[in-house]
């Protein structure tokens, strides 16, 4: 699979650094990092291009195709990230022109995509046969049925964030990340929950907190008033009920299993 990321500013980053894994990417865990990120490889040879937009552009712009590529390699998925209003407008006609499949516009910032705008986009997306998703924020991407869509997110491992955790003795003792948040929180979170080395209680959503605070989400911290939540605590939210399902998928778990599901609930209520 082939990517191409469109974007402005520098938030950006993080989601490429992510796939490339490079070696001075996650440095949250120095001086006692493990190296787990080992296992994910690297995905560099798939980026097949990068296309920065100035951010410093008028409220209206009349010819707004004009700030995108004018040529293309072969692609697969295009990803674009915090693009003018305008000339997100603009990008079907130039996916269709370039014969892309796929493209995903994450929102971690609700004034990036306003709600009219998704709509009149996803509408031109389907009449030419493109497959789209709009993460609000990028780690609610999931599985949609769309092969292309759903291709990326299984090779990348990267989406609505997804964990495996082996309780014993009441304690975290290990854990993996099948399928992490696009800016690699997961990893960080796993790590940080291992290291804990204290039984499960009922602080752990605050432990759960303070990890994926600790670490530089992308997620805004304005209301997005589709989701009505601020993004930052709505990856908050989907990442704590992602340990809990992990707690939940160790079928030797015993300890805290009201507290468990009556948490689960509790996320999952918060997050319709």
């Amino acid at each position: 699979m082939n990517i191409y990321f469109i974007y402005s500013g520098e938030i950006h980053e993080r989601f490429i650094e992510n796939l490339v894994n490079a070696n001075k990417f996650c440095i949250s865990c120095e001086p006692f990092c493990d190296e787990c990120r080992l296992e994910y490889g690297s995905f560099v040879d798939d980026i097949v291009g990068v296309h920065q937009i100035a951010e410093d552009l008028p409220d209206f712009i009349e010819e707004p195709e004009e700030f995108l590529p004018t040529t293309m390699p072969e692609t697969d998925v295009v990803v674009a990230i915090n693009i003018h209003a305008d000339i997100l407008t603009s990008l079907p006609d130039f996916l269709e022109k370039f014969n892309i499949q796929g493209v995903i516009i994450p929102i971690e910032d609700g004034a990036w995509v306003p709600l009219g705008l998704q709509k009149q986009v996803e509408t031109e997306l389907k009449e030419k046969g493109i497959q789209y998703a709009f993460p609000r924020p990028f780690c609610t991407l999931e599985f949609t049925g769309q092969p292309v869509i759903d291709q990326f997110i299984d090779r990348y491992k990267i989406g609505r964030p997804k964990v495996e955790l082996i309780v014993k003795d009441g304690k975290i003792v290990k854990g993996k990340v099948i399928r992490s948040s696009p800016c690699g929180c997961a990893w960080y979170l796993v790590r940080q929950l291992v290291r804990f080395e204290e039984p499960l209680d009922d602080t752990l959503n605050e432990k759960i907190s303070k990890a994926h605070h600790s670490y530089p989400c992308n997620a805004s911290m304005k209301i997005d008033p589709v989701i009505k939540e601020t993004p930052l605590h709505e990856a908050g939210y989907i990442h704590r009920f992602c340990v809990y399902e992990g707690i939940r998928a160790d079928k030797e778990y015993e300890i805290l299993e009201q507290e468990s599901k009556h948490a689960r609930e509790q996320i999952h209520s918060e997050l319709q």
